[in-house]
This record gives C-alpha cells, structure tokens and sequence, in this order.
C-alpha cells in the first residue's frame, strides 16, 4: 500500500510539472495599438487574443497593449519590423511610407459604402497590398478597420467648407489626407492618437476626425462641441506581425494567427454597426451636437479630383481605376 501510494504521488508531481512546464513553453505574443481600451479594435484584440490561446490549445498566448503603452504607431510598426514587438495594427496610412499604393485606401469620397469598403481590402486588392509588405518585414494577417472618419470641432459645426477654413485639425501624417485639407483651407497637424486629447484640450488643435468608436471611446466630446457625420473617408486597419517570427512559427500555428484575424475582423465590423447608433446617443448625452446628415457634394468637388489626380501621377491609374470597379 504504501509503495501503491508513493507511487501515485510521484505520478501526480510528474504531470504537474509537465504541465507547469507546457504551460512554460507557451509562446507569447505582445501586440500593441494606440486606440482607448473601450475602442472596439481593442475589444476585437481581446476576441483575437481569446481564439488563438483556444485554438493554439495555449501554446500561443497574445498579450495585448493598448493605449500606446509600447509606443505610438510610428514606434511600434519599427519595433514590429525590427522583431522586438511581436505584433501591432494601426490606420493604413502608417503603411503608406513603406508602400506607397497603401494611399489609395485613403482618399477622401472613394468609398461608396462599408460594403465597397470590405469587398476592396478582402478582395484581390488587398491580398495585392498585403504582399507587398513582405518585403519590409511584416506579414499582414488582417484588415481590421479604423471606420469611417467624421469631423469634430470645438468653435463651430462643420456643415460647408467655409466651416472648415482655418481650422487648426488633428491628421494622421498621411499625405493624402494633408492635402485634403490643405485643399479645403485647414491646417491639418499630424499627430499622434495619444497626444491628440491634451492637444484638443488646451487648444493646440481645433478639430480632430475618427469614427464616432473612436471620438467616444477617447472621450474627445470632454473637449470638442460638434460632431459631423461627414464619414469623408475610410480608414482600413492592417494587423501586422514581425515576418520573420511569423515564419518561425509551425504551420499548423500559423494558420491559428491567420484565421482568428478573420474571425476578429468580422467580428469587430459587427460590433462596429451594431454599436454606432447608440454611441452617437451617448455623444449627444454628453453634451455633443450631432450633424448626422451634410451636403457632401461641395466638398468632393475641391478635393475629389485634385487628390485622385496626386495618387495616379504617383502611382499610376491601375490600382485606384480597379477600386472604382469594386462591386
């Protein structure tokens, strides 16, 4: 009997630490991004984080940092092609100056809905733009999205560009944004998403533009008066990861990494349309005046062509004719 039992107790320690030292072995992944934590890409990062822990049976465990703990985007996309950060996502025009064809994406008025929007970026001419990262280091597993941009002011509603005149507005430094709003007669300032609060605060900048998500979860109605729904332009949202620890990874791993990406993709993008509705009640709630609806024409016609024409002769007309043609 007592042999019997020294026996079962040396079995029980042998699988303790066997599972002390599986659960040692997991590989864990820091993934960083700039938006608030009630932001829904980072509720989308936690919904990733849970599949892959479940589906890699927890040999992958991904640690997600919000908020810029790891960096602004800028810092975090060197950090991810240098390796030293596991992953990241941010608005597509941080991956303009790596690609350039990236800056379709951007231009103000080319997207006709978010459906127009999805079909491009999960079509051929996403995969296009995606492989074209590989040679800079990052493996895209994704087009998550930033949404559809509105303008927020603290002095007056937009409802014209004469409205817009003067105004010193938060950009991401996207030159294709830049010169929009040059265009419209603004001072557009990059800057980055974890700055922009005490900027609007204190009165550096005048005006800032995200999807509503954004403009509530950062709660820049504390310090901006007026929302207009212009949704002027889309913001896709690449999530990246360091090629070459992607590659490093088991195959059967990578296809983990690779379809719980999707699955948050749709997963946020539902979020995001069932949610928009009620966050705009919460702005008004907080004291926001809300535009919902604005004549858009006047202002596709001083920037529309202009922008367009800035891409093609940068680019060429093949990539932006074959968005247009996106069903």
């Amino acid at each position: 009997m007592k042999t019997r039992t020294l026996f079962k107790l040396a079995l029980v320690a042998v699988l303790a630490c066997g599972g002390l030292t599986a659960q040692a072995q997991a590989t864990k992944i820091r993934f960083a991004h700039a938006g608030p934590e009630t932001a829904s890409q980072h509720v989308a990062a936690l919904e990733f984080a849970r599949l892959v822990k479940e589906r890699s049976k927890g040999q992958l465990e991904v640690q997600v940092y919000p908020s810029s703990q790891l960096g602004n985007d800028s810092t975090t996309l060197g950090a991810v092609r240098g390796g030293t950060i596991d992953m990241m996502m941010a608005g597509s025009g941080n991956f303009s100056g790596l690609v350039s064809k990236y800056e379709v994406l951007d231009i103000p008025f080319l997207f006709r809905s978010p459906a127009h929007a999805y079909s491009t970026v999960d079509g051929d001419i996403g995969q296009g733009l995606t492989k074209e990262l590989e040679t800079h280091g990052l493996k895209q597993l994704a087009f998550w999205e930033v949404g559809f941009r509105s303008i927020t002011t603290k002095n007056r509603p937009v409802r014209t560009p004469d409205d817009v005149k003067g105004l010193k507005i938060r950009t991401m430094p996207n030159p294709i944004h830049i010169q929009a709003w040059k265009l419209l007669g603004s001072n557009p300032l990059p800057m980055p998403l974890g700055e922009l609060y005490q900027a609007l605060e204190s009165g550096a900048v005048d005006a800032q533009e995200h999807p509503v998500d954004i403009t509530y979860a950062a709660k820049f109605y504390e310090v901006q008066k007026y929302l207009t729904m212009t949704r002027h332009a889309f913001t896709a949202m690449p999530v990246v990861f360091s090629k070459q620890k992607f590659d490093a990874l088991k195959p059967e791993l990578q296809k983990v990494l690779l379809e719980s990406a999707n699955d948050a993709k749709l997963f946020q993008r539902a979020s995001n349309q069932r949610n928009e509705a009620g966050i705009i009640a919460d702005l008004r709630k907080n004291g926001m005046t809300v535009l919902e609806t604005y004549d858009a024409t006047p202002f596709k016609a001083i920037v529309g062509d202009t922008v367009r024409k800035a891409y093609v002769t940068k680019n060429g007309p093949e990539l932006l004719a074959a968005v247009d043609a996106v069903k």
